[in-house]
């Protein structure tokens, strides 16, 4: 007689809640880490408070450090005096195993590399403005006339130039 190969989590004899069954199927199919780390994008205020949630947001989890982009410079230099709270805080807070051993903060817009736990996908950019054509004919005189009043000329060459070319 023939065993029958069983494609998903073990059966429990026993009842059990819906979050332990659905834990149990993540953990068969080997993804607990992903959504734990996911549980860290969507919870990150609660995670680190408001204050620190509102300069900041964790930007991915690279080679075991969790990088944290921060707003700006004052808040990095902060933030960096507070690491061992935070990091101890967020470890407690999401349980073993651990998905990170450091935090990295950095001011936003720093390059990225490749990542063991992908960012949350950001909002689409939005399309392009399409551009403007240069003044021309009466706008082109006015923007020279308008100008004409700024005594230094380079100041006023400057200005009529970028006036004409923007239609502003």
């Amino acid at each position: 007689m023939k065993k029958a190969i069983r494609r998903g989590p073990p059966r429990a004899l026993e009842q059990r809640t819906a979050r332990d069954a659905i834990g149990a199927a993540l953990k068969f199919r080997g993804i607990t880490d992903e959504i734990r780390a996911q549980r860290l994008f969507a919870e990150w205020t609660d995670l680190v408070g408001t204050r620190i949630a509102s300069r900041t947001r964790p930007d991915g989890i690279y080679e075991r450090v969790l990088q944290i982009e921060v707003a700006t410079s004052a808040w990095l230099h902060e933030l960096n005096l507070l690491r061992t709270q935070i990091l101890a805080n967020l470890l407690d807070r999401l349980g073993e195993p651990r998905l990170f051993d450091e935090l990295k903060f950095r001011l936003t817009g720093r390059g990225n590399r490749n990542p063991t736990v992908p960012p949350r996908p950001r909002a689409p950019a939005s399309p392009p403005r399409p551009a403007r054509a240069p003044a021309t004919g009466a706008a082109r005189e006015q923007i020279v006339r308008d100008a004409e009043a700024v005594d230094d000329v380079e100041l006023r060459e400057l200005i009529a130039r970028v006036r004409i070319q923007h239609d502003r």
